[in-house]
C-alpha cells in the first residue's frame, strides 16, 4: 500500500470509528502542514458542527505502517487520539478570534531560521533580520490553566483586512506586554537548569556587578529569542557594566538570547 492509498484508508477508517465508537460525525481533510523547521502530511479531523479540528500526522503514521504495525492498530489509536484531542479543544472565544481589535492584544513575536523555514514563510507575514525571520503569534488559552499560540498567516491578514506592516506595529506594542523580557545572569540560568537553588553549591555565586554573560528570554522561556525583535531591545544594554555583544542565539522551542 503506497502513501496515498494509506491516507485514504486511514481517513475512511478513522471516520467510521469516530462515529461507531465515539458517536461523533466528523469531516476529514488531507493537507500539508508547514511548521517551524519541518512539514508533514496531515489528516484534519473536524466535527461537522465545529470550525475547530485536530491534525493527525499521516506521515508519522505511515512510517509506523512501513515498520510492520497493523493498519487496524494504527487507525484505532489514531481515532482514539483524535477523540481525546477534540474533547479537550482549546478554550477560547471563537467570536473574539474573528475580531482583530481584540486579538492584537495577544500578539507575540517569534524568531526562526529563514533558510530552514523558507516554505512556511511564503504563507505567513514576516520580517527578515539577517539570516533570521520574525513571525507573529496569537497567545490563547488552551485550557483553564494552560496557554498555547496560533501562528498568524497571510490568510488571516486578508480576513482581518490589515497589512503586514500594521501587524508588525501592533506586535511591537503588545508583545512586550504579553511576554515581558526576563533578564538573568548565566550562572543563575545554569543553576535553574540543573535544579539547584543554592548557587554557592555550584561555585556560581557571582555578584551581579561581576556577571559577564546575560540571558534574555521571556516568562516561561517559550520562543524567548523573539525578544531581539522588541523595539529598542539593544538600547537596554547601554550600561557600561554589562556586555553588549550578542554571542549566540538558540533557535528552538525554548529559545533564549545569550549575550
Amino acid at each position: 500500500m503506497d502513501f496515498e492509498q494509506f491516507k485514504e484508508e486511514l481517513a475512511s477508517s478513522v471516520k467510521e470509528i469516530m462515529y461507531s465508537k465515539y458517536g461523533m460525525e466528523v469531516e476529514i481533510e488531507a493537507r500539508t502542514m508547514e511548521k517551524m523547521n519541518s512539514s508533514y502530511e496531515a489528516l484534519t479531523v473536524k466535527p461537522e458542527d465545529s470550525i475547530i479540528g485536530v491534525n493527525l500526522n499521516a506521515t508519522a503514521l505511515y512510517q509506523q505502517y512501513e515498520k510492520g504495525i497493523d493498519i487496524d492498530v494504527i487507525t484505532s489509536k489514531a481515532a482514539e487520539l483524535a477523540e481525546s484531542a477534540l474533547n479537550s479543544r482549546p478554550d477560547f472565544d471563537i467570536d473574539s478570534f474573528k475580531d482583530y481589535s481584540k486579538m492584537k492584544e495577544t500578539l507575540t513575536m517569534e524568531v526562526v531560521s529563514a533558510e530552514r523555514n523558507a516554505a512556511l514563510l511564503e504563507t505567513v507575514p514576516h520580517r527578515i533580520m539577517e539570516d533570521m525571520a520574525v513571525v507573529y503569534r496569537f497567545e490563547v488559552n488552551t485550557t483553564t490553566t494552560e496557554r498555547g499560540s496560533i501562528l498568524v498567516t497571510n490568510q488571516m491578514l486578508d480576513q482581518y483586512g490589515i497589512t503586514a506592516e500594521q501587524l508588525h506595529a501592533d506586535a511591537l506594542i503588545h508583545a512586550p506586554e504579553v511576554k515581558p523580557i526576563v533578564i538573568e545572569g548565566m550562572a543563575q540560568v545554569l543553576a535553574k537548569q540543573m535544579g539547584v537553588e543554592d548557587l554557592e553549591m555550584l561555585g556560581l555565586n557571582i555578584p551581579p556587578e561581576q556577571e559577564q554573560i546575560f540571558v534574555a528570554s521571556v516568562e516561561g522561556n517559550v520562543h524567548g529569542a523573539g525578544v531581539i525583535a522588541y523595539q529598542d531591545f539593544m538600547k537596554l544594554w547601554t550600561e557600561p557594566t554589562r556586555i553588549r555583544i550578542i554571542i549566540r542565539i538558540i533557535l528552538c522551542s525554548r529559545a533564549r538570547l545569550i549575550f
